[in-house]
């Protein structure tokens, strides 16, 4: 076992790979966290019970106890937990198996520094929203769009019906969702932002969501910076109903185009 000394969260890292294993550790610990490592699901589950780190970094593919198992015998434990798992190149049918069990984000090997640090920025800001008991979904009107912003862990559970927020467009105001959703004929917008994690729950309400609007003749765009996440909306089908971008003022624009 192996722990660094960091000056902010810790986190738990599972690979049956030493290589792996070691560069991971020398990458977040030159990023400040105080990093435990364990070599297999078996002793990554003991350093979880002794530790309880509040963000886990799992390969999938392990002997003995693989990532899977150790995903869903730590979200039993405690379902705050941040779990990032590791899964081999393109396997996004293996991701969204992972994502089913409540993963909060998957990375591909081999392991890219900016995909590591981008999810590992994502799982900091989950952390930070959780403090603030902020909901994980909001819907807001604009001119030209009803917008449902995922802002963090969108589990299927539907969005607060009484909450606003400030609106990110001028002139747009706040509207409850359920009533805002069920009533308007406007385009809907779905917009998920950078640090969101949506599980295979979250993903289901979604695809009920677009059907629903496709259903009432209104035209649907998703909007996701997440490269990761665009692949899993694209293997699950979502982008049969609803085009998929970027950014939302790209989303944005291609509603425009479609009622203009």
């Amino acid at each position: 076992m192996h722990s660094g000394v960091g000056t902010m969260r810790s986190i738990l890292v599972i690979d049956d790979e030493q290589p792996t294993l070691e560069m991971l550790a020398l990458l977040l610990e030159a990023q400040g966290y105080n990093v435990l490592t364990a070599a297999d699901g078996s002793a990554g589950m003991a350093a979880f019970e002794r530790h309880s780190p509040p963000m886990v970094l799992t390969d999938i593919k392990m002997p003995g106890i693989d990532g899977l198992e150790v995903l869903r015998r730590i979200k039993a434990k405690s379902p705050a937990t941040e779990v990032i798992v590791i899964t081999g190149h393109g396997d996004v049918d293996l991701a969204m198996a992972a994502l089913n069990l409540k993963a909060t984000d998957f990375i591909d090997k081999p392991i890219s520094q900016a995909a590591l640090q981008a999810a590992l920025r994502r799982s900091e800001e989950r952390i930070d929203r959780l403090t603030t008991n902020d909901s994980p979904a909001r819907m807001r009107q604009t001119p030209d769009a009803m917008v449902l912003d995922i802002t963090g862990t969108f589990s299927g559970t539907f969005l607060n019906t009484t909450g606003s927020h400030q609106p990110a467009t001028t002139g747009s105001t706040a509207e409850p969702a359920q009533g805002a959703l069920n009533t308007s004929d406007k385009p809907l917008l779905i917009n998920v932002s950078d640090c969101a994690s949506i599980n295979g729950a979250g993903i289901a309400t979604l695809g009920r969501m677009i059907q629903e609007a496709r259903g009432k003749g209104r035209a649907v765009a998703i909007a996701c910076p997440a490269e990761n996440f665009r692949r899993v909306f694209s293997a699950s089908g979502l982008t049969r109903l609803a085009s998929l971008h970027e950014s939302e003022d790209l989303a944005a624009q291609a509603l425009r185009a479609r009622i203009g």
